[in-house]
């Protein structure tokens, strides 16, 4: 198994407390810090004022999606890789422009060993690149799982 070098912070976002429970449960024992938060605002403030290595976002919340959230983190921060969750299919979560702020696209419910391969797999590739580049802008679309 590839070890990561970094200390890397992971945001989860979602409107229901009952999946970011979930969420942080699946991810406790990752060798990455987890903040989570069911407002979008405030993993804003967090992208902006730490190093943020990615954003696990549900796609359908009051006020805002996770798509426009991804969006926005990526203006703030390109090397964030951005992940969306979503009950609705990944057709749900593709919106003109996503595609350069959307990693990965992961299915409700979610496996949770496959949720904590895909990030290790995501920060791995991070840590293989420079920091000041997203890989993001060189492929050609999402991964969905």
């Amino acid at each position: 198994m590839k070890q990561l070098k970094e200390r890397h912070v992971v945001v989860l976002v979602d409107d229901e407390p009952e999946v970011l429970s979930a969420l942080r449960r699946a991810l406790r024992r990752e060798p990455y810090q987890v903040l989570a938060t069911s407002r979008p605002a405030e993993a804003l403030r967090w992208v902006e004022a730490i190093d943020v290595s990615a954003v696990v976002s549900d796609q359908r919340m009051p006020g805002m999606t996770g798509t426009e959230l991804l969006g926005r983190v990526s203006e703030r921060s390109p090397a964030t890789m951005g992940v969306i969750l979503t009950a609705y299919g990944p057709e749900a979560a593709v919106v003109p422009g996503a595609r350069r702020s959307v990693e990965c696209i992961i299915a409700k419910p979610w496996d949770d060993g496959m949720l904590r391969t895909a990030l290790r797999e995501f920060l791995f590739e991070r840590e293989l690149e420079d920091p000041r580049w997203s890989a993001r802008f060189d492929r050609k679309g999402s991964k969905v799982f």
